[in-house]
């Protein structure tokens, strides 16, 4: 029997939570060969309403595309987070922005707070804390490795140039190692 991994991406509308999932998504099937499913969930506005990509990635079949139990959870926004905090079972963590949310004290065994947007603006560009997350889920699940996802980056942002390329995979690789040492 396989190992199935469930992740719940967080935040609000123009945060990029939905292309964080997509690209996860993506690098699990197009570049791991392994099963994933994308869910995503958003309000009508484009910007500032709760938004949600639900990743499942398995070497196995996958019976429902939605996260029941997940193993990580990460938010972006306070709305995210008032969501998810205390709800998740024992086995998930929840990995939030400290640089927006006000975090519960009573959850901060099974919850961790990170920079997550100083980060991207010290990567050299705000709107890359999506791509941030999406190294920090790879580094923190093992779900896709890090030659996988920068395959799917270079897939998406090529085209865009080497300057946004090579922007990117900064943002990755910093989220790739918190991931790595928050095991």
């Amino acid at each position: 029997m396989g190992k199935q991994t469930e992740i719940t991406i967080s935040g609000v509308g123009g945060q990029g939570m939905i292309l964080c999932g997509t690209l996860i998504a993506e690098t699990a099937v197009l570049q791991e060969q392994k099963m994933a499913t994308l869910t995503s969930d958003y309000g009508v506005e484009t910007r500032g309403t709760f938004s949600k990509s639900d990743v499942i990635i398995s070497d196995r079949e996958i019976f429902f595309p939605d996260v029941t139990e997940p193993d990580l959870v990460v938010c972006l926004a306070q709305v995210a987070y008032e969501r998810y905090s205390g709800k998740i079972g024992e086995k998930a963590i929840l990995l939030y922005d400290s640089d927006s949310i006000v975090p519960h004290p009573e959850q901060a065994a099974r919850e961790r707070g990170i920079a997550v947007s100083s980060l991207a603006r010290e990567t050299g560009n705000p709107a890359t804390a999506n791509i941030l997350t999406m190294g920090l889920i790879a580094g923190f699940t093992g779900a896709v490795s890090s030659e996988g996802a920068k395959q799917s980056l270079k897939e998406f942002f090529g085209r865009k140039g080497e300057k946004v390329l090579l922007l990117n995979y900064k943002a990755f690789d910093t989220g790739y190692a918190l991931g790595r040492n928050l095991k």
